[in-house]
């Protein structure tokens, strides 16, 4: 499972790949980001299709959702339920090399 990260400003974690694009793109040469805790029993789910934060059991199923996938192409957990993270205190100095 890959580790994830927050920048300064942002709300949504992403894996360094995606901080490094994020740097590449905006011209950043050098950034501190947060590693990232997955948080258990919070009764909150990270909807991955839309981006958001929803609470388990409310927002999403086949009545509530057009976009459900349940993983095993029946019912149960959808293909796009994602966990909730928060930030911690680790944090890692990327450095973006350009050529």
């Amino acid at each position: 499972m890959s580790k994830y990260y927050f920048r300064d400003g942002c709300d949504i974690c992403y894996d360094l790949e995606g901080h490094l694009d994020f740097m590449e793109e905006n011209g950043i040469d050098e950034m501190v980001v947060f590693e990232a805790k997955q948080e258990k029993g919070t009764g909150y789910f990270f909807c991955k299709f839309h981006g958001a934060i929803g609470e388990v059991g409310e927002v999403c199923g086949k009545a509530a959702c057009g976009h459900y996938m349940p993983n095993n192409g029946k019912n149960g957990r959808c293909s796009q339920y994602g966990y909730v993270y928060s930030k911690t205190s680790k944090t890692t100095k990327l450095q973006l090399t350009l050529c």
